[in-house]
């Protein structure tokens, strides 16, 4: 018999760079992780709220403070979701699980923007469905109301102040401008946060090493390979 040689490691860049197994894992726990912070940042704001002492200025700050907290309840979600996955991994990829962390931040918020519709779908047809059913109660008030009414022998017709358009679409604009602003912010810190996730995940990950036919089949990336020892491993998590 003759002594199997590990001295000459040969690359097998077969492998999928991505395990999407691990992305799905960890785009799923990345989504947990963020519903339960933005919960509890809902609590915090609503135990904060006052609703007596709520001016303009105040919805500003208040929706600052909400759009802040979004971006950092979102950038630690993607940061565990992104280490998870380049954890549960068999391999690496060749950028030491940065392109895990992207990949669970693009299936996080696909699943995310996916669940919100839903449920903003599932609202608004309940409550087109209750309107539905209450217009017809409302029908016969509204029919014998008086559209005016007489006060000391002269005729009044209701006084109805509406906004000038001008001024709505103004304030829809602005609601709208900085809503986009606070998504886009979101999302780039969300992938940052995802990267560096990954890379996290990353550090010291440790191959299987095998030898078949006298010779190593090894698939850990160049300076892992330089680094570590010759010694059969087993994965560490």
């Amino acid at each position: 018999m003759t002594d199997a040689h590990f001295s000459d490691p040969i690359r097998h860049p077969l492998h999928t760079l991505i395990s999407w197994p691990a992305v799905i894992a960890g785009g799923i726990v990345a989504v947990a992780v963020g519903a339960m912070l933005n919960l509890l940042g809902v609590a915090l704001g609503a135990s904060a709220f006052n609703p007596y002492e709520f001016g303009g200025g105040d919805a500003e700050g208040f929706t600052a403070a909400a759009g802040m907290w979004m971006a950092f309840a979102n950038a630690i979600a993607l940061f565990i979701g992104g280490a998870v996955a380049t954890r549960a991994a068999k391999y690496a990829d060749h950028h030491k699980g940065a392109l895990h962390g992207l990949a669970v931040w693009a299936l996080a918020f696909l699943l995310a923007i996916t669940i919100a519709s839903a449920a903003g779908a599932g609202g608004a047809a309940a409550l087109l469905g209750g309107e539905a059913a209450d217009s017809d109660g409302r029908s016969v008030v509204t029919d014998i109301a008086p559209a005016s009414r007489v006060i000391e022998g002269e005729l009044v017709a209701p006084v109805v102040v509406q906004p000038s358009a001008p001024a709505v679409a103004e304030e829809v604009a602005d609601t709208t401008a900085m809503l986009a602003l606070w998504g886009f912010l979101t999302m780039l810190i969300g992938a940052i946060a995802a990267i560096f996730g990954g890379l996290y995940g990353g550090r010291n990950h440790r191959w299987i090493d095998k030898a078949v036919d006298g010779r190593r089949d090894d698939h850990r990336p160049d300076d892992v390979r330089r680094e570590d020892s010759l010694t059969d491993r087993a994965p560490i998590l």
